[in-house]
């Protein structure tokens, strides 16, 4: 007797943000194929964007037994298809349930989407809840360099949870909020601490350039608006929007991005080159700085594809007089070619890596 089974991929989302929404498409698109020709499987419905898997078989002897073997399939296709230094198979948990024969798709797709998380960080709650009403985020800092000329153009922010949590990795931080409906929350907590610790560093020392995450929805938050408005150095706050979040409504980004800009602000785009080099959005947004995905650079100075496509979105860039920030340099011959190519700036590791920020007494 076949079983339906649904399949939730658990820290999917960040295995996007890492590797950009082509690469995962083509790794989840491999995986289903080899799922459907290898494994006597029935897929019924599959959705990308909340990697959910809904099929049916006769293989599995129950859903821990179909959750293994998912396992399986999907580490294969990352080893074949992906640097094994960007992700690994243990940054992905697969969980699967069994499904009543007499449900619909509809019924069970996404409509369970947290519960899998709840029970993966079922005692996340009350850590997450105590972290946020302390203040207890820990901002973290990685450098952006010139790449025409030598010199420190300014830092990244990045956020962390207490070192001694068992949040203090930014994807167990990030999917304990998920699995709480705490997105925003965090987010919004991430962006105060952020702006404090800027506003500290700029009153006692030279003001700096910082870029900051923000969710493109999160720039219509009355929340925002006000810690926006109220920052002490705007002009020195470069605000980052997700390239590969959708964005259904250009019009209204594109005025809130026009008032912010008006403060001083500077609007980039990150991920540049996760949807393949998108020359639809940036011609929309016009970014003052594209932030090329980790996923391209890996791949310099080999892939001669990469390099031609690069040098488009370059030229496409600066021809409206924006800047191109290459992300993920590890190495000097990478950062050779992305000189070479016209890269404006660039970070990684082969600079330093996110370090705790020293706030001045």
């Amino acid at each position: 007797m076949k079983t339906k089974i649904l399949i939730t991929l658990c820290g999917w989302h960040f295995i996007i943000d890492r590797l950009g929404e082509q690469t995962c498409k083509s790794i989840w698109q491999a995986l289903v194929n080899n799922l459907q020709k290898t494994s006597h499987v029935t897929v019924l419905e599959d959705n990308f964007m909340q990697a959910e898997l809904w099929f049916e078989s006769n293989q599995f002897d129950d859903s821990d037994d179909a959750a293994h073997h998912i396992s399986q399939r999907l580490c294969n296709e990352l080893n074949q298809l992906v640097d094994t230094s960007l992700v690994r198979c243990s940054d992905i948990q697969v969980s699967a349930q069994t499904v009543p024969h007499a449900s619909s798709s509809h019924e069970v797709m996404r409509a369970n989407k947290n519960c899998v998380m709840k029970t993966l960080y079922s005692d996340s709650a009350t850590e997450l809840n105590d972290i946020l009403s302390n203040n207890r985020l820990e901002p973290y800092w990685q450098s952006i360099q010139h790449v025409q000329s030598e010199g420190l153009f300014g830092y990244e922010a990045l956020i962390r949870g207490p070192f001694d949590s068992s949040l203090h990795r930014a994807d167990k931080l990030f999917d304990a909020a998920l699995a709480n409906g705490q997105q925003d929350e965090v987010e919004l907590h991430a962006l105060q601490t952020h702006l404090n610790t800027h506003t500290a560093v700029c009153s006692t020392q030279k003001p700096c350039m910082l870029t900051v995450n923000i969710s493109p929805k999160l720039l219509f938050s009355e929340h925002v608006t006000h810690l926006l408005h109220n920052h002490a150095f705007p002009e020195y706050i470069c605000l980052e929007l997700t390239e590969h979040v959708p964005v259904n409504d250009w019009a209204s980004l594109q005025e809130k991005m026009t008032s912010l800009r008006q403060l001083g602000y500077q609007i980039w785009l990150d991920d540049v080159g996760c949807g393949f080099f998108e020359l639809e959005t940036i011609n929309i947004a016009k970014p003052d700085v594209a932030k090329l995905c980790i996923t391209i650079i890996s791949q310099l100075p080999n892939n001669q594809h990469i390099i031609s496509e690069l040098k488009k979105v370059i030229q496409a860039v600066h021809q409206y007089g924006g800047k191109v920030l290459a992300e993920g340099i590890e190495h000097e011959n990478q950062l050779s070619i992305a000189k070479s190519i016209g890269v404006d700036l660039a970070q990684g590791y082969f600079f330093d890596k996110p370090s705790p920020v020293k706030i001045p007494d």
